[in-house]
């Protein structure tokens, strides 16, 4: 039998060079693609967040429907000037109570718009008109308890309780003019 001779030529430093080159090409292409694929993935996820928050904002409207048809016929809060001795709460205790209740959500449901956990505009297209007209009842009501608690009675002034609530009820009311 004869011997097989296979002679193989040195590799050179131009050949490892190009080998290098083809394999970073591939690594480069698959993190490209990877890089594409979780931003598809993250821009899905935060969809499903949305959703998943303005479901929850939904379920929470529908607890206070009867408290906001409560107080939209409730009439005045008071009689007589804040502050002063004449100065007294029209409203029945059922109708306060609705009130406090109004304001906790409204003033979480404001927050998650404010502070951009939930998109402002799907939310003032969805209860824009609600929140307007709730802060147009509740106003007295809250400077009511702002005056209590020894706070100013306007975000001018300084004030901090329900004031996401003002806030967002003010947005909306700007996007409606």
């Amino acid at each position: 039998m004869e011997s097989v001779n296979v002679a193989l030529n040195p590799l050179d430093w131009s050949g490892v060079s190009a080998i290098t080159s083809i394999l970073m090409l591939l690594i480069n292409f698959f993190l490209l693609v990877s890089v594409i694929f979780a931003y598809r993935t993250i821009k899905e996820e935060v969809k499903n967040r949305d959703s998943t928050l303005l479901l929850w904002a939904m379920d929470e409207m529908s607890k206070i429907k009867s408290d906001l048809s409560l107080l939209h016929n409730a009439g005045d809060y008071s009689n007589g000037e804040l502050g002063s001795e004449d100065h007294e709460v029209a409203w029945s205790k059922e109708t306060v109570d609705a009130a406090y209740r109004v304001s906790i959500v409204m003033q979480r449901l404001s927050y998650m718009a404010m502070s951009g956990l939930i998109s402002r505009e799907h939310f003032s297209k969805m209860w824009g008109p609600a929140f307007i007209k709730a802060w147009d009842s509740l106003e007295p009501y809250i400077h009511h308890k702002r005056f209590l608690n020894g706070e100013p009675l306007t975000l001018a002034e300084g004030a901090y309780s329900r004031n996401d609530f003002e806030k967002y009820a003010l947005y909306c009311r700007d996007l409606n003019t």
